[in-house]
């Protein structure tokens, strides 16, 4: 990790939207930071609102989300951009790896005019020639052979986990300061799997690129991560150095998450996390967790569910009454294979 100003920060990021039901809260009050040269992941199950956290980043949420807070990246404040500054921010600053490599191209367009496209979009000064020039080396830099061949296919004409290099490739061309993951791998097989992330790793070592991967399976980013961050209910549960928290979790759920993931070092039994998460229509006055907690107090239903810092612990926050500084119960953690 570099130092200097953070490429990512949301500070009391509220997401909500208007539904037939009421109002929807997709993101309740999230902050965390990214530094320079940074690999950070989100985690947690499906709609714990780590995509959203991404999407708001880019400012592609749906039309009609209402976002709260404020978002900074690379020193701009994307909450009120509009019209050529919000598609210039999008084209160059930050970009995207989505979930499905076969739907984040287009199938009637070749694989060259997608990336030279790309490239003059971040940079309108390129000639065609120039661009198809730096889509060729951004191709041979994230693994892919023959690349003059690739620049001529077409979509589907290419294996999934080429397809998947060849997005990530797409996003290189702009020279982001920030890639943005959402679940980049899990379209694919655990072999290719292994090789994005180490893609992934290399690219952060090589360009210094600050990363974001959204993911629900702690043990894939286990390795490529610095730092983790833990949400559930649209809300920061845990965040620390990647290391630390998976062998140490100071909340419940992400201890939940962990005994849910498949071992095969252990071959221990997997555990189910009972129940479900609430309804982002919910409302929510203390732990989101607790009905599905069984450390569960009292004062959970009532207490703040603001992460804190812990105790003689740098860098690590935690919205568990029962481990953060001044609460009831702090200074007992929570252990990942309990007694």
């Amino acid at each position: 990790m570099t130092g200097g100003a953070d490429i990512l920060r949301l500070d009391s990021v509220g997401v909500s939207v208007t539904t037939t039901g009421g109002t929807a809260e997709l993101l309740r009050d999230v902050s965390f930071r990214v530094a320079p040269g940074e690999v950070v992941a989100l985690a947690g199950e499906s709609g714990s609102g780590k995509s959203t956290a991404l999407l708001a980043a880019l400012r592609l949420l749906a039309p009609g989300a209402r976002v709260s807070g404020s978002i900074v990246v690379d020193g701009e404040d994307v909450v009120p951009m509009r019209g050529k500054r919000l598609r210039r921010f999008r084209a160059h600053t930050a970009r995207m790896v989505f979930q499905d490599p076969w739907r984040a191209l287009h199938p009637l367009h070749s694989i060259g005019r997608q990336l030279v496209e790309s490239a003059r979009a971040a940079d309108p000064t390129l000639s065609k020639a120039d661009a198809r020039a730096l889509a060729a080396d951004m191709l041979t830099r994230v693994g892919i052979p023959e690349p003059a061949a690739r620049l001529r296919a077409y979509p589907h004409e290419v294996s999934g986990g080429q397809l998947q290099r060849i997005v990530i490739a797409m996003a290189l061309v702009a020279s982001p300061s920030l890639l943005l993951c959402d679940e980049p791998t899990t379209a694919l097989d655990v072999t290719t799997q292994a090789q994005i992330l180490e893609l992934l790793q290399q690219l952060n070592s090589d360009l210094g690129l600050s990363i974001v991967i959204a993911t629900h399976d702690l043990d894939v980013i286990a390795d490529v991560a610095d730092r983790l961050i833990v949400m559930y209910a649209g809300a920061v549960a845990e965040e620390g150095p990647t290391e630390q928290v998976m062998a140490r979790p100071q909340h419940p759920y992400t201890l939940s998450l962990l005994r849910a993931a498949p071992d095969r070092r252990s071959g221990h039994q997997l555990a189910a996390i009972e129940g479900r998460p609430p309804s982002p229509l919910a409302t929510i006055t203390g732990c989101p967790f607790a009905p599905r907690c069984e450390h569960r107090r009292d004062v959970c239903a009532t207490a703040p569910i603001t992460p804190a810092p812990l105790a003689d612990q740098p860098g690590r926050r935690s919205a568990c009454v029962r481990v953060t500084a001044g609460s009831a119960g702090a200074g007992r953690p929570i252990e990942r294979t309990p007694v």
